[in-house]
């Protein structure tokens, strides 16, 4: 865009320079007295002055003119140009731990000093990424999604309840082993998936918080 202001500056000096270098077609000399002459000289000099700053005038205009039409293309260009959307950065996201997921598999990434924490962490398995915990963290249950944890963790819940009041409460038995008899094995069974609930809660949230 300055080019092409400069350009249009350049062509209205241009043109300037030669329109002070017109000559008027010359007529047959006429006697006049010296006043006259010098009035006449005074207003030719005048016409060619007036028609340079005209000139130069028209020059700048044209010259302004193309640079605000090429400014005008430059900005057509710029609003239509490539802008990313969220469906191209999730895309973007997903082919990229894809590769770096392939890549972590290679025998020559492993390294002890790269585990994170505690936890087994594996290549192209991490157990922490973006500081939450990656569904590899619960195992065989990496595949279940959170509504399936959650009904889960709610039905052994109640079972759990329920086996627990029945041992202690509602068919009391230690008071049977006391009189003789045995225990109820299927309320032990029964109390023991109260705390695999609790799990279960957790493992729905680690879910919940991966999008599952």
């Amino acid at each position: 865009m300055p080019r092409l202001a400069v350009a249009g500056v350049a062509a209205a000096a241009a043109l300037a320079v030669g329109a002070a270098f017109v000559v008027v077609p010359g007529r047959a000399p006429t006697p006049t007295v010296p006043l006259a002459s010098g009035v006449r000289g005074s207003a030719a000099e005048s016409a060619s002055w007036g028609l340079a700053a005209a000139g130069l005038a028209l020059g700048a205009h044209m010259g302004l003119a193309a640079a605000w039409r090429a400014r005008s293309a430059t900005a057509a260009r710029a609003e239509g140009a490539y802008k990313e959307t969220p469906a191209d950065e999730r895309l973007f996201e997903q082919v990229y731990l894809q590769y770096t997921s392939e890549y972590m598999k290679g025998p020559m990434y492993w390294h002890k000093d790269k585990l994170q924490g505690s936890l087994p962490d594996y290549p192209g398995r991490p157990m922490i990424r973006d500081g939450k915990y990656t569904p590899y963290v619960l195992g065989n249950l990496k595949s279940f999604s959170s509504n399936e944890l959650a009904f889960l963790s709610m039905l052994f819940f109640g079972v759990g309840l329920y086996g627990n009041l029945q041992f202690n409460y509602y068919d009391p038995q230690w008071a049977k082993v006391d009189a003789g008899g045995y225990f109820n094995v299927s309320y032990i069974v029964e109390s023991l998936l109260l705390p695999i609930s609790f799990f279960m809660h957790i493992a729905c949230y680690i879910q919940k918080q991966n999008g599952k």
